[in-house]
């Protein structure tokens, strides 16, 4: 499974009592064989999810189904590298056993043009950029700018068509081996997204500390090391794999990422991602992530742009099947 569905899973399979009941399914749309699933207790939505890709001549679709915990509801994104086309819809309900029955991806049309770049902020401001006619749910043409602070800085910057879901973002972390930046700007206008752009960098302590390790194998050795947050990283993040439990990941991270949005991050299905806002609270302790005063969630996320943002900083989609 791609990347791509990694991460965009993320809010759905998570720990806590049980209540709703939902129909499960993962397969072609005509085809997604049913069966019932009880939720955990912070999970209150049954969805259902539609994906499109289209790649040349070639349509494949396909269903997810399953308990959520609503962050990713009623949303739509979009996807155009060129040539393969990615179309993901959500719809949500919140009785037992609401999300029967069939269920595609829904594609609406657009017609606004984006100039697209990829590279670093000089030859993204060049005025012979090529313009992409922007499909599907596309409304808005976009900037990414990430700047990498971890030895040196570096800025890249993506140019493209993109959803209003995904404007105005930050996304930061760090763990203790790497620090990223990300700002996102986007215009509604023909082409709007031209000349140069950069990402603000704050790297004064912000009073909270985290725990971070950068991988498993660091985080079995330095599970006790300690970093200083800066900036907007205003939680600590905990991200374990699961049924084991183990510590993949450690370190400050802004709010957003908290709800499954990623700068870089690589994030498995059997990847969970905690998050806490109280010094040296990600001590892989799983029962303090949903204290009143830790856990950090919303009702209301930009999830679905989290797929798009991680494409778009990674390397690209890879095979559905």
């Amino acid at each position: 499974m791609s990347r791509f569905l990694a991460l965009f899973f993320l809010g759905i399979f998570l720990p806590g009592g049980l209540s709703l009941k939902c129909y499960q399914c993962s397969g072609v749309p005509y085809n997604c064989l049913e069966t019932e699933q009880t939720c955990y207790i912070n999970q209150t939505n049954c969805m259902s999810q539609g994906h499109t890709i289209v790649d040349g001549e070639d349509i494949v679709e396909w269903t997810f189904k399953g308990c959520s915990q609503g962050l990713v509801c009623n949303e739509t994104a979009f996807l155009d590298r060129g040539s393969k086309k990615t179309y993901i819809t959500s719809q949500c309900c919140t009785s037992d056993l609401c999300n029967a029955g069939t269920y595609y991806s829904r594609i609406p049309v657009a017609s606004l043009y984006c100039l697209t770049c990829e590279g670093d902020p000089a030859s993204c401001a060049l005025q012979n950029l090529t313009s992409l006619q922007c499909a599907g749910v596309q409304e808005r043409c976009m900037t990414i700018t990430t700047a990498n602070t971890t030895d040196s800085r570096t800025d890249t910057v993506i140019k493209g068509c993109g959803t209003g879901n995904l404007c105005d973002l930050r996304l930061e972390y760090n763990n203790g081996k790497e620090t990223l930046y990300t700002g996102v700007s986007c215009c509604g206008k023909d082409n709007c997204n031209n000349g140069t752009t950069t990402v603000t960098v704050n790297e004064d302590p912000n009073g909270l500390q985290c725990y971070a390790c950068k991988d498993m194998g660091d985080c079995l050795v330095n599970n006790a090391s300690k970093i200083q947050c800066t900036g907007g990283m205003n939680r600590c993040m905990d991200v374990v794999a699961f049924p084991s439990d183990k510590t993949m990941m450690r370190g400050c991270c802004s709010e957003n990422m908290c709800l499954g949005l990623s700068a870089s991050l690589a994030v498995l299905p059997s990847h969970k991602r905690h998050c806490c806002s109280g010094n040296l609270c990600n001590n892989g302790v799983l029962a303090s992530y949903y204290r009143s005063s830790a856990w950090s969630t919303r009702g209301s996320a930009y999830t679905l742009g989290t797929a798009l943002l991680l494409l778009l900083l990674t390397d690209g989609l890879t095979a559905l099947l």
